[in-house]
Order: C-alpha cells, then sequence, then structure tokens
C-alpha cells in the first residue's frame, strides 16, 4: 500500500515538474516573439516598400529605404538573371554604374542598327529604343527623387557607359552584351564587374565597373515594379509574336556620399 502511495506521488511530482516546464518554455518563447516584434516595428531595415509607377513613368516613392552594404547586394546581382529581374547601381550623384537586366542585354547586339533606325516611325528599332529610354528614365526618376537631383537619360550615351566592349581591329564605339547565353557567362561578367577585370568573348571585351572599390561604402535600395505594354510584333508577313502585358521587378542601389 505504501509503495502505490509513494508511486502516486512521484507521478503526481513529475506531472507538476512537466506543467511547470511546458509553462516555462512556452512563456521565453512569448517573450522572445515580443522582442523580436518590438525590434523589427523599430527598425524600419526590415521592411520593403515598392516604389510604384504609372503608366507614364511618374513615381510615387515611399520612405522606407534599406540601407545596404556590397555584401548584401550581391546575391541579389547573382539571382538577376535565374529571376528576371533587374539590378542598376548609381553613383552618388545620380549617374548609372552598371545594369544587369537580360532584356537590356538581348538587345544590345542590335544596339547600333537601332540608333541608326530609331528615327523611323514606326519600325521595331524606334520602338525597342524608345522602349530602353523610358524604362530608364523612369529608374532615374526615383532616384532623382530620392538624392533631389534632375538628371534626365540619354539612352544613346547611357548605354554606350553601361555596356561599352572594344572589338578587335576596330577602334569605334560599340557596344554589347558578350556574356549573353549560358549562366556560366553571365558569373564571369558579374566577376568582371566585381574585380575590374576583363571579359573577353569572340574578340569582344567588356572591362568590368571594379565594385570592389564600393566594398566599405553604403547604399540606398528601392524597389521598382513596372507594368510593361503588351503588343504585336511583326517582323514580316509570315512572322508574328504577340508579347503579353507583365509586371517587371527593378531593383535600384544608389551610392550614398
Amino acid at each position: 500500500m505504501e509503495n502505490a502511495v509513494d508511486a502516486i506521488k512521484i507521478a503526481f511530482g513529475i506531472l507538476v515538474f512537466v506543467i511547470a516546464l511546458v509553462l516555462a518554455v512556452s512563456v521565453v518563447g512569448q517573450a522572445r516573439a515580443t522582442s523580436e516584434m518590438v525590434f523589427h516595428v523599430n527598425d524600419k531595415t526590415e521592411f520593403y516598400e515598392y516604389v510604384t509607377s504609372d503608366n507614364i513613368g511618374n513615381n510615387i516613392t515611399q520612405n522606407s529605404d534599406r540601407i545596404v552594404g556590397l555584401d548584401t547586394m550581391l546575391p541579389a546581382i547573382h539571382r538577376y538573371a535565374k529571376e528576371q529581374f533587374a539590378v542598376t547601381i548609381f553613383d552618388s550623384l545620380g549617374n548609372p554604374i552598371v545594369r544587369y537586366d537580360l532584356w537590356t542585354e538581348n538587345i544590345m547586339p542590335n544596339w547600333n542598327r537601332i540608333l541608326k533606325n530609331k528615327h523611323i516611325v514606326g519600325s521595331n528599332e524606334e520602338r525597342n529604343y524608345n522602349d530602353v529610354q523610358n524604362r530608364l528614365q523612369r529608374l532615374q526618376n526615383v532616384v532623382n527623387k530620392t538624392i533631389n537631383t534632375n538628371r534626365t537619360v540619354n539612352a544613346e550615351d547611357d548605354i554606350s557607359n553601361l555596356y561599352r566592349v572594344s572589338i578587335e581591329g576596330n577602334h569605334s564605339i560599340n557596344v554589347g552584351a558578350p556574356w549573353e547565353g549560358s549562366n556560366e557567362e553571365i558569373l564571369k561578367r558579374i566577376h568582371a564587374d566585381m574585380t575590374g577585370k576583363e571579359y573577353n568573348k569572340n574578340l569582344i571585351t567588356y572591362t568590368g565597373k571594379n565594385l570592389k572599390q564600393y566594398q566599405n561604402r553604403k547604399f540606398i535600395e528601392k524597389f521598382l515594379e513596372i507594368s510593361t505594354r503588351g503588343e504585336t510584333i511583326t517582323d514580316d508577313e509570315y512572322s508574328i509574336e504577340t508579347i503579353k502585358e507583365n509586371k517587371k521587378l527593378e531593383i535600384i542601389y544608389i551610392l550614398q556620399d
């Protein structure tokens, strides 16, 4: 009988201990969740907000900029091709330093032809030039409002600075994206931009932007969502391509003084 009573006492003691342990763990967990919530609410860098853009490129900015370093920017740069978004880095005066965007890069091999025929109304070249101009200007509008500048985009000059290449045996100014193709080529281009070294392919040389010089600097980070217009492109009477309207994510980094 005494053994049974002792067993009941031990079982009751174990039950009380387990209940107390569960309550203690629960209280600690709630306290931690509360402290993290308070921390996040008071830390504006924990939140992303998009900059919105209407159909004519007017931008409405938010007041939740995140301040980041180059180490934070690198993962976004390395994912731009795979996840189909764009990344553009600007200096402290609002000038574009480097741009990562498959849409822009895909038309760079035809850029000289685009410049030659951009004034032909209704041509593919006119449309492509205007699309590049409008896209870059939308980004510039955000940058201008963020750092209080009034820089105006000239697509011809900006593309020349962003995608300038040298072609063996040709001393004129050329633009292009020789890394177009595999992920391996894109990674080599990114490496060139980080180190300031050259990327070479098929006698075309692209000189990297040397982003490592900014490794101890800070950047303002912004997100822009652009709606691309749907359109039907006719190359000839036998080729018609319809492009559906979609939304494009643009990540903007602005170097701080």
